[in-house]
């Protein structure tokens, strides 16, 4: 269980500084507009969003087991 912790762990951690660079993009003001106008631009922009929401979850689950004591026997 402490492998795939680990596994969840980075895959979440990852995915999250991943997700959330490509959601910086919508910060600026172009971004902002281009979110504003296009519905397409804002599926993505919120897709982005739970991209990260997800992927920090499994990082949480991740560090969950990694700090947890496993079952053994």
């Amino acid at each position: 269980m402490k492998r795939m912790g680990i596994a969840l762990l980075v895959i979440g951690l990852i995915g999250f500084v991943w997700a959330s660079s490509q959601r910086s993009g919508y910060n600026s003001v172009e971004g902002a507009l281009k979110s504003t106008f296009s519905s397409s631009e804002r599926s993505k922009k919120e897709g982005f969003e739970t991209a990260r929401w997800v992927a920090l979850g499994a990082a949480v689950v991740g560090l969950a087991l990694v700090v947890a004591p496993g079952k053994r026997g």
